[in-house]
């Protein structure tokens, strides 16, 4: 007689939200340890914004940011076919989130788990600085900062910490 298992449970989402500059697209490199999906947002600015003709993260591209949420949205949802939590790493609010699920043809679970990834202000204006951003960039992700932690209680800093010890916190977060 031979014994069937049961389906596996469905993978999970996880979103990390976090405004420029907490170090999101640092943490890609140290999640790859970790049997879990991680993608960020910013990894396809460049080619959309090549398809597009428009750098997606500029102020004049505010018209296309609604389309581009909702195509990570359908993006999340191929991942989720998976049998591996999925972590996306994106600057959104929960309501935004929800506004572009609510607009995809594919469905992505209501039930998912939110945190914020952030730094301390001055940390945020150095690493932004460092960039080549200027002050008012700067001050407008200090405010992102400030509007994400009304939004999103659950924290994770990279402030005083290696990224290698915030992706261990995080894959312990996702359930790896």
């Amino acid at each position: 007689m031979s014994r069937s298992c049961p389906p596996p449970p469905p993978p999970t989402l996880h979103l990390l939200t976090g405004a420029p500059g907490a170090g999101k697209s640092t943490l890609i490199a140290h999640l790859t340890a970790y049997p879990l999906i991680a993608v960020d947002f910013d990894e396809l600015i460049e080619p959309i914004g090549e398809l597009l003709g428009v750098d997606v993260r500029s102020s004049a591209a505010s018209r296309v940011w609604p389309g581009y949420n909702k195509l990570w949205v359908e993006i999340v949802a191929l991942l989720l076919r998976g049998d591996r939590p999925v972590l996306v790493m994106c600057p959104l609010a929960p309501d935004e989130w929800r506004r572009a699920a609510s607009a995809a043809s594919a469905a992505v679970p209501e039930a998912a788990a939110w945190a914020r990834l952030d730094c301390s202000d001055a940390d945020r204006r150095a690493r932004l600085a460092a960039r080549g951003w200027d002050d008012g960039r700067i001050e407008d992700a200090v405010e992102d900062a400030a509007e994400l932690r009304r939004a999103v209680d659950r924290e994770f800093t990279t402030s005083g910490r290696s990224a290698a010890e915030t992706a261990a916190e995080l894959a312990e977060w996702v359930g790896c």
